[in-house]
């Protein structure tokens, strides 16, 4: 029975089909409509596709530049003399071996080499004091691990407990949105005190 009800129903279709001779307006209207929102679609599934592929390639760098800075800020701190800190423990100045330089201080600075907000983010650099007196900025790394991405990051505190540095580093997107944040501690081996015989 199934049979010959789906042969009936071709052979109606048939007939109506072989009637005319093409499509009427009404089809054709309504054939291009499934296509235009089938292509809407196609179109919306590529764009959130193409965003959500841009914003995990943004979370993956900035990852890694967190991860550089860690780096080289480990390194600055690790070997660090002549702490000067605050009552809060908060570092404020302190001798950078790597540069050789007293009075150094972590700080975020612009495209410009000013120093700016600590919450606003932009690139880190040591604050360095020359033979004359003159402050000026000496970047931890290149200009180019954050301008692929527009991303920013910010030193949010750096402060000393014993021999202890508490690091917290935050790299942000260009609209100030947090991406990642690094809680780190470094161990200063120029106070290490070892026990000798």
């Amino acid at each position: 029975m199934k049979n010959t009800a789906k042969i009936k129903l071709k052979n109606r279709i048939r007939k109506l089909l072989s009637d005319k001779r093409g499509f009427s307006l009404g089809e054709l209207l309504a054939a291009t409509v499934i296509l235009l929102l089938a292509s809407q679609v196609m179109t919306q599934g590529m764009a959130f596709a193409t965003r959500m592929y841009k914003e995990s390639l943004t979370r993956s760098h900035a990852k890694q530049l967190c991860s550089t800075l860690t780096n080289v800020i480990e390194k600055e701190l690790r070997y660090t003399t002549s702490v000067n800190k605050g009552n809060d423990g908060t570092v404020l100045k302190y001798f950078s071996p790597t540069y050789g330089k007293t009075e150094s201080a972590f700080a975020a600075i612009d495209e410009n080499e000013n120093k700016i907000d600590g919450t606003a983010g932009g690139e880190i650099a040591v604050q360095l004091t020359a033979e004359d007196g003159s402050r000026y900025w000496q970047k931890l790394i290149s200009s180019a691990s954050y301008s692929s991405f527009d991303l920013k990051a910010t030193i949010q505190s750096v402060k000393m407990e014993g021999t202890t540095f508490h690091v917290i580093l935050e790299i942000t997107d260009k609209d100030g949105k947090k991406i990642v944040t690094n809680k780190f501690d470094v161990i200063a081996v120029n106070d290490i005190k070892l026990d000798q015989l």
